[in-house]
């Protein structure tokens, strides 16, 4: 499946102007010359900016139907792969809490790659590597609480 460029530019237009409005009634930070809104304001003018362009793209190019379906798209392989990604998310969201990130980052990191067709010994590695590079990152230098789960808690 494909969508046209004018059917995502109309897309993330909506969802640029809709942040961009979002983003104006949030609180200044006293003492700073910026706010709260900075970040998503700026987000929300790269949006519109960049649908814009592909809106522009989209006219320019005529008239297309609004979204392709290819033959792909019948291959029941690349269906499964979906549904496997869209069972992980899900599995995410139930167990991150119970298990912790780590096992979970791994659960999930693992059998997406197995779906890839990654070699098992190889996705195991990358897995774990994944696994702990992100719960360090998220955890230190973003402070970001992830849940702990089962695992005790790490030097970091």
């Amino acid at each position: 499946m494909r969508f046209s460029d004018t059917t995502i530019g109309t897309l993330f237009l909506i969802l640029g102007i809709s942040l961009a409005w979002y983003s104006s009634g949030l609180p200044a930070i006293p003492g700073q010359s910026y706010g709260a809104a900075t970040f998503p304001f700026l987000i929300a003018v790269g949006l519109i900016g960049c649908s814009t362009r592909l809106l522009y793209a989209g006219i320019r190019h005529g008239r297309e139907p609004w979204v392709f379906l290819k033959e792909e798209i019948k291959n029941p392989r690349a269906l499964a792969g979906v549904a496997g990604m869209v069972g992980l998310i899900i599995f995410y969201i139930f167990f991150a809490a119970v298990l912790g990130f780590i096992p979970t980052a791994f659960i999930v990191t693992f059998v997406m790659f197995l779906i890839l067709s990654v070699h098992p010994a190889k996705a195991a590695l990358i897995a774990i590597i994944a696994a702990f590079a992100c719960d360090f990152i998220f955890r230190t230098m973003l402070h970001v609480p992830l849940p702990s789960g089962m695992v005790p808690r790490l030097p970091w």
